[in-house]
């Protein structure tokens, strides 16, 4: 996700003005349970506060327990399968949802309780729980921030699965200013309404530890596994003229409701307008791009016509075509561009969103942050959705990544302008700081770009120029391959480095990495 270069400046008093709540008191950034294994030491946690998780009362069963034996999958059962029905009031900013969620264990142990990742929470007044169900039994639970905890009546043992229902309401708040407009993908404007990272998930599981962050305010904090997800949406109070953006496979159902699945996703967003224009192209094979944008995507200046929405998904085209030639296959059959009422970009699997004001600034040349931003989110299909990692202690891991993906598209398709890309990205920020940094050593937004996108797109062009074309590329096909679908940490990245490679990097990793020989081999 890009941050706008000119206007960071978060502060004690933007977060001081945050809808945020107060994080529980933790030793790490990694919301970890007590017996969790893994408990990051390099980083500081956010700020303790008095603040304590709410526990919520046993609420009255809306479903009967069902004798399904959950210990006899199918070989194709995903584990974590989501169902739900999203019933949106246009007029009012809420959504009515019931959700299901069957997750399966693949632990070699069993599991004594579930941890649920409900960003929606860290907002107040936005998700209201009104119950849970565990295999159909109301459950009782606790809930503080995005973390979302209940005890298991019997321990899940490995190769079974359960079913979690849930019943909530969301109020989406305005896009306004501070820290929430970074966060328009989950907000509303006068013209458009997101729902983004707001059914809650069932946690990642690395290393036999539930991994979830507590939100901060620099960067990102998601660490999703995949999961396939069906959402039954149904809106009310809308114009005829309503549009749906929304990743995956789309059926409408009738007046104003929709049926959209999507497969090994790491999230699941939507945005709706009354109007949005929409312009498809379709590529060889039959895949499509589809732009989402508004009327004012089009700027006219002086009788010329400079059309944004058009450029994007031109350029959308070019990098979808030369990313999956030097990474790999981009797996779904749809990709999405939505205008967002909000700062920067935000990467979804199979969706992205790219800021309004880069529209305004288009000047009908590809030396532009249109251009940019809207590159540097498709990047993130590969670096994010295909393969993911944890965004808080390891953001280089995709952002460096989808950075220097944005010169690597300037290099195939505009090469006389690589010079530009290089001071207009990077050299005029002068930038410094370790590039393997967690979000949490940042106190400003700036500091944070510079060390992890803009010092991470330096090291990756001397990574390539230690050890040559055939062999970085070779490098980062290797790394998405060994990575596709799951949760990928610096060690894996690292490890595509054949044994005579790792000597000719040893200066480049001494130069931007904080700790430069962790994740290889000792020379």
């Amino acid at each position: 996700m890009i941050r706008l270069l000119t206007v960071f400046a978060i502060c004690a008093a933007l977060l001081a003005a945050c809808n945020l709540k107060s994080a529980t008191p933790a030793e790490s950034p990694v919301m970890a349970d007590a017996d969790g294994e893994a408990r990051p030491t390099k980083t500081a946690a956010p700020p303790p506060t008095d603040a304590s998780p709410t526990t919520q009362p046993t609420l009255a069963s809306t479903a009967p327990s069902s004798a399904i034996n959950r210990c006899i999958a199918e070989a194709d059962r995903p584990t974590r399968r989501i169902i739900a029905d999203v019933a949106v009031d246009y007029v009012s900013k809420t959504a009515e949802v019931q959700q299901r969620i069957e997750f399966l264990n693949r632990e070699d142990g069993a599991l004594d309780h579930i941890v649920l990742d409900a960003q929606a929470n860290q907002w107040d007044d936005s998700f209201s729980l009104a119950e849970l169900t565990h295999n159909g039994e109301t459950t009782p639970y606790e809930i503080n921030l995005n973390r979302l905890r209940f005890d298991l009546a019997e321990p899940l043992t490995p190769g079974c699965w359960l079913e979690i229902g849930l019943r909530f309401q969301l109020r989406v708040a305005e896009i306004r200013d501070g820290l929430r407009s970074y966060r328009g993908f989950f907000g509303y404007s006068p013209r458009q309404l997101n729902l983004g990272h707001v059914l809650p998930t069932v946690a990642a599981r690395l290393n036999g530890d539930w991994r979830i962050h507590a939100p901060a305010g620099i960067g990102e904090q998601i660490v999703n596994a995949v999961a396939d997800w069906e959402v039954n949406l149904t809106v009310d109070n809308a114009a005829d003229t309503l549009q749906l953006a929304a990743p995956g496979y789309v059926a409408a159902q009738g007046d104003q409701a929709w049926t959209i699945r999507l497969r090994q996703s790491r999230d699941f967003v939507l945005s709706l307008s009354e109007e949005f224009a929409v312009a498809e192209q379709q590529l060889a094979d039959g895949r499509t791009l589809a732009v989402y944008s508004f009327a004012d995507a089009q700027l006219n200046d002086r009788g010329l016509i400079m059309d944004g929405a058009a450029h994007t998904a031109q350029e959308g085209i070019k990098a979808l075509q030369l990313f999956e030639r030097l990474f790999g296959p981009y797996p779904y059959d749809r990709l999405v561009i939505v205008q967002g009422d909000f700062p920067d970009g935000m990467e979804f699997t199979g969706l992205v969103f790219v800021g309004s004001a880069w529209f305004y600034g288009f000047d009908g040349t590809e030396k532009n942050y249109l251009t940019l931003i809207s590159v540097h989110e498709i990047a993130h299909q590969w670096w994010y959705a295909r393969v993911g990692n944890d965004a808080a202690l390891h953001p280089w891991l995709d952002e460096a990544l989808a950075t220097y993906s944005e010169y690597l598209y300037i290099e195939e398709y505009y090469p006389s302008e690589k010079n530009w890309w290089w001071y207009f990205r990077v050299a005029v920020y002068l930038p410094e700081g370790g590039v393997d940094s967690a979000v949490y050593e940042f106190s400003t937004p700036r500091e944070y770009i510079n060390a992890v996108y803009l010092r991470g797109a330096q090291m990756l062009q001397n990574l390539r120029e230690d050890i040559g074309d055939e062999h970085f590329f070779q490098l980062l096909r290797s790394y998405y391959s060994a990575g596709d679908g799951l949760i990928a940490d610096p060690g894996l990245f690292w490890r595509q480095l054949a044994p005579d490679q790792q000597p000719l990097t040893v200066a480049t990793r001494n130069e931007f990495l904080t700790e430069p020989a962790v994740y290889v081999e000792q020379e």
